[in-house]
Order: C-alpha cells, then sequence, then structure tokens
C-alpha cells in the first residue's frame, strides 16, 4: 500500500527506513525476526549501512578498535594454527564481518613486523558487503570465497548481530513476538504457539535461527585450520536459565544500552546473547574438534597481553595506554566477559588460551 508518513512521526527512527518496515506490514505484522533483519540489514537504510557506528564518536565499542593488541593475540593465535598444520603457504585468514578493517590491520601489522614466514605465507580475505576498509593488503569480498586448503576463520562479534526470533512463555507455551504499526508506533503483537526443545518455562528468550547455518557455512571455508570465535554468549543451559526471565536482547545507541527496539530504528545497534552449545554443536557436525568456551578476560590473560605492557614501561604513554586497553579488554563486566570458541580440524594439540598453555 503507498504511505506518506509524516516526518514529525519519525521519532521512531530513521524516517526512510519506519516507511520501508510498515509498507512490507502492509498493515498487519510480521515476525521480530524480520522486524530486526530490516532495521540492521535493509540494503538501504539498515543500522549496518550507518558510518561511525564503532569507536568514541559511534553507538558502541568494540576489542578491536580499543586497542591493537587485541588484534595481535588473535595474530598469535592463528600463528600456533599455522605451526601445528606444518607452516603451509599460502595460510589464510578469514574474517566475515570485518568492518571497516581494525582487526585484520592490528593482526596484518603484528606479522609484518615479525618478519618470517608466517607473514611471508600470510593471506587475509575480509568479507565485508556494508563496507570496505581502506587496508590495501586485505582482500575485501562482499560474500564467502570459495574453501582454502589451510587457515582460520575468525569473527569478533558477529554472531550477536544475527536477527533472532523472539518468544514470550504463556500458559500454552512459547509464543513468538510480531510487531505491527498502530499509527504512531512499533508495538508488539501475539504470534503463533511454538514447540522448542529446552526452552525456559516462564519469561521472554530468543532463537537465532541463523547461527547453526552460519556457523557451519564458517567452518566448510577451511578444509584444515580453525575457526575462532569471540562473541556475548553462554551455553545453553545458563542462556535459558530459569532465573532469565526478560531475555538477552539489547539496543545500544550513542554508547548507551537500553531494552526498546522500537525507537531509534536503524539508527541503533541491536544484538541478543547467542547460544554456544548450538555453534559447538554445528562445529562438531562439520567435523571439528571443539574446546570449552572461556571468557576472553582469560584468553587474552593467558596470550600474555600482561608482557606487552611491560615491555613499555620505558614508554610512559605508551605503557599507560597498553593498560588502560588491557583493563577494558578483559573487564568482567564489559568486553571480559566475552566468550571465545574455538575449533579445529586436522590441527593436533589443545590450541593456546583454552586450558594448555602454549
Amino acid at each position: 500500500m503507498a504511505l506518506d508518513l509524516d516526518p514529525g512521526l519519525a521519532g521512531a527512527g530513521n524516517p526512510s527506513l519506519v516507511k520501508a518496515i510498515i509498507e512490507e506490514m502492509d498493515g498487519g505484522a510480521i515476525p521480530f525476526e524480520r522486524f530486526m533483519e530490516l532495521a540492521l540489514y535493509h540494503p538501504e537504510h539498515g543500522y549496518y549501512r550507518k558510518p561511525g557506528r564503532i569507536g568514541t564518536g559511534g553507538d558502541f565499542l568494540t576489542s578491536p578498535v580499543i586497542h591493537p593488541m587485541f588484534g595481535w593475540a588473535a595474530g598469535a593465535w592463528c600463528e600456533w594454527v599455522w605451526e601445528a598444520l606444518g607452516r603451509p603457504a599460502p595460510f589464510t585468514i578469514i574474517e566475515p564481518a570485518a568492518g571497516e578493517g581494525a582487526l585484520a590491520t592490528a593482526l596484518l601489522d603484528w606479522a609484518e613486523g615479525r618478519g618470517g614466514a608466517f607473514a611471508e605465507g600470510l593471506r587475509y580475505v575480509a568479507i565485508e558487503p556494508n563496507a570496505r576498509g581502506a587496508d590495501r593488503r586485505v582482500e575485501w569480498l562482499e560474500d564467502a570465497p570459495g574453501a582454502v586448503e589451510a587457515g582460520v576463520v575468525l569473527s569478533n562479534e558477529l554472531f550477536d548481530a544475527l536477527p533472532v526470533r523472539v518468544f514470550d512463555v504463556e500458559g500454552r507455551g512459547p509464543v513468538e513476538v510480531y510487531v505491527r504499526w498502530d499509527g504512531e508506533a512499533f508495538v508488539e503483537a501475539r504470534g503463533s504457539i511454538a514447540t522448542i526443545d529446552g526452552a525456559p518455562a516462564a519469561g521472554r528468550f530468543e532463537v537465532s535461527g541463523r547461527a547453526h547455518a552460519t556457523m557451519s557455512a564458517m567452518c566448510d571455508l577451511v578444509e584444515r585450520g580453525a575457526v575462532l570465535t569471540f562473541d556475548y554468549g553462554y551455553p545453553e543451559e545458563e542462556l535459558w536459565a530459569d532465573w532469565r526471565k526478560q531475555g538477552t536482547l539489547l539496543c545500544f545507541y550513542r554508547h548507551t544500552a537500553h531494552e526498546d527496539p522500537y525507537q531509534h530504528v536503524g539508527e541503533q545497534d541491536l544484538t541478543a546473547h547467542v547460544n554456544l552449545s548450538e555453534l559447538e554443536l554445528a562445529m562438531e557436525l562439520a567435523g571439528f574438534t571443539t574446546f570449552a568456551p572461556v571468557t576472553q578476560a582469560a584468553f587474552l590473560t593467558e596470550a600474555g597481553l600482561g608482557s606487552l605492557i611491560e615491555s613499555v614501561r620505558d614508554d610512559l604513554p605508551e605503557y599507560f595506554a597498553r593498560r588502560r586497553a588491557f583493563q577494558q579488554l578483559t573487564d568482567g563486566a564489559g568486553l571480559g566477559r566475552i566468550r571465545v570458541l574455538a575449533g579445529t580440524r586436522g590441527v593436533e594439540g589443545v590450541p593456546p588460551g583454552f586450558g594448555v598453555e602454549a
């Protein structure tokens, strides 16, 4: 239906995106999953088309932009995989949802600074349909490449941005949440009853219909090597614990977290915590050996970031910059509680950060 959206009603968010969503509703309602998909990934007006999302002037911070040390740690982990595979060349790192390339740049700078065979044989592929970074050492692709013989698939906060279905548990069971336009704002509506194994007995919860397939596709990108994923999430029994009544969906707008996805539509980030058990299962079905998830704080501490701070004690500005960054990256109430999940195929041994020292 034709729609002339009064800009005065655009308090819901980006007027063009609000109009596009209402037009798709066509007087009815759409599942929350579709609403979230349009809010984040609409090809013209979605949030991930918005420049400047990440950083002090944006809506949130991610680990790679805090300090290059995060990328250095990821690079050292990838080098361990390369060594365990017998130093293959080329060795490809593939990063889905690479954003503007902060992780890629830090990792490549670290490798080149060390020199040697790892740097010489390293190929970095960034998959990013919404933007292209400036680092010319990176191959920027809009779609996933074919499988490589040896490498690592590396992701940071990819899965928590996938659209999710939302359910409220009522007396008759989990009822899916839909979204409609009431003439002034987006409001929720009730959909059909669902049967979901292991679902909570009360409250609100989310289900990702895309996480398993996304992880499976990531595993298919490397014949021998590893997948390393950093994301907010919990094992299923913790994610759907009886005490968790409100789910995990959060919105980030100008560095403020809140729980209303129906304001600032297209102008704020929407995230939901990941079911790590589902990701582990996808890895195992793809033939990967998985390792129990660890916190980012534990992973980076074992990676030796503390020694990187002490190594520049004679340079006080850099010393304090690294110390502040380490505190942010390992803060148990913030980035430090991100979980790190790894799987390997064709690799002997336990990778660093997962219970055994490198």
